[in-house]
């Protein structure tokens, strides 16, 4: 956004990855009249859907909502949450990886890891236009 010159002032609200984060995040971003909400994490994300559910938001036709994580309560959610799937595995095994070779290597420095991500669309961004689970692949590895 600030690439853009869009502000950004008030729209980045910090949570700690729980659901209840998410309400309060939403509650704050719905009273600065966004008309879309990223969550840090998928439990976030549905804790914004709950706070939009709330205050009687359409979702996606008022604010669009979509998290990171691809948990199982993201197919789950009402609308079915857009997300960013990362493969967990792949990401404890890089890490794992990169702590070894630190601790074998004193003067080793850390390396930026950029793993493979797939965004899958659900109903919180499209909503009943296209209901079908449409799938981007997005990141390499550096």
């Amino acid at each position: 956004m600030q690439r853009a010159r869009l502000p950004v002032d008030g729209l980045i609200v910090r949570g700690d990855y729980l659901t209840r984060s998410g309400v309060e995040g939403a509650a704050q971003l719905i009273d600065a009249g966004v008309d879309a909400i990223f969550a840090a994490s998928d439990s976030m994300a549905v804790g914004a859907l709950a706070e939009l559910a709330r205050r009687g938001v359409r979702v996606p036709d008022d604010i669009a909502v979509a998290g990171f994580d691809d948990v199982a309560e993201a197919a789950a959610a009402d609308p079915p949450l857009t997300t960013m799937r990362q493969d967990t595995g792949l990401l404890g095994l890089e890490a794992a990886h990169t702590l070894f070779r630190l601790l074998g290597d004193p003067d080793a420095v850390p390396q930026r890891v950029i793993l493979p991500t797939e965004l899958i669309i659900r109903q919180s961004t499209v909503g009943s236009m296209d209901s079908r689970r449409t799938r981007k692949r997005h990141g390499t590895r550096t």
